[in-house]
């Protein structure tokens, strides 16, 4: 595997990837990351012959996140790497313009004048985890994406920064979980409640306004930061009761097991 790719680009796609914030824990929430690993797959873009996608993948149990980023490719006789994320940042915070990265036995980093030579990393340790889902045909292009077989049943569009605002507004309660209501309605598309709660003692709601409203209402409970990993204008929502959700930006994607009870 090699290819050419902007520092800044590839640098910030790693740390994006790590999936940083708080998470839930027994009594509260602490800080920390999803994985400090992530599973790359470089593929031709089919839109694109001028470039090349790289996909960079991370995940655990019950939360599984990609970013793709456009590349050029020089060498794709080998698709897949992993690499620690922690291990390549602090040489790449160092470095600007074009890069190539090289993956072979070890990781090389070359610039106009620079060669630096890391290990690599055998499997992801939630590899098994990560091929379902790489393997999995969401059909993002259909009426409703499918997740093992089973259909989401409704769907919105949500501000970016509305999402990102009201769960940092939950995370002063202080759980970690976040309860989602979906509440369909033909006449306006929908308004999505999201709320945080320590029964009995303090809670803190909103109503989000949502567009493109469709399907059927839904209730989720979820954990962790995913409001920190999206960027851009929109994220799209696939929703279905007590089922994993499903979150959709410009340039990568996100499923969440569901929290429960």
């Amino acid at each position: 595997m090699k290819f050419t790719i902007d520092a800044k680009e590839f640098r910030t796609g790693l740390e994006d990837i790590m999936g940083s914030g708080k998470y839930a824990q027994s009594g509260g929430v602490k800080s920390g990351v999803l994985s400090e690993y992530t599973y790359l797959d470089l593929k031709d873009n089919p839109s694109n012959t001028s470039f090349g996608l790289l996909s960079l993948w991370n995940g655990d149990g019950s939360y599984i996140n990609k970013v793709v980023l456009d590349v050029s490719i020089l060498d794709d006789s080998t698709h897949n790497a992993t690499v620690n994320i922690k291990t390549l940042l602090p040489f790449l915070k160092k470095m600007s313009g074009e890069i190539e990265i090289a993956i072979h036995d070890r990781v090389t980093i070359s610039s106009a004048n620079t060669n630096i030579t890391l290990p690599r990393v055998n499997q992801h340790p939630h590899h098994e985890v990560i091929q379902r889902l790489y393997l999995m045909d969401l059909n993002l292009d259909g009426e409703m994406p499918q997740f093992n077989g089973k259909a989401f049943e409704g769907s919105f569009d949500m501000s970016t920064a509305d999402f990102k605002e009201v769960i940092n507004q939950c995370e002063l309660i202080g759980t970690g979980v976040y309860k989602l209501d979906f509440d369909f309605d033909e006449n306006d598309l929908g308004k999505v409640e999201i709320s945080s709660t320590v029964v009995g003692v303090k809670r803190y709601t909103t109503t989000v306004s949502v567009e493109n409203g469709k399907g059927y209402s839904a209730t989720v409970a979820f954990t962790g930061p995913l409001h920190k990993f999206f960027k851009g204008d929109t994220i799209t929502f696939y929703v279905k009761d007590e089922f994993p959700l499903l979150l959709v930006g410009e340039d990568r994607l996100l499923v969440k097991v569901p929290h429960m009870e």
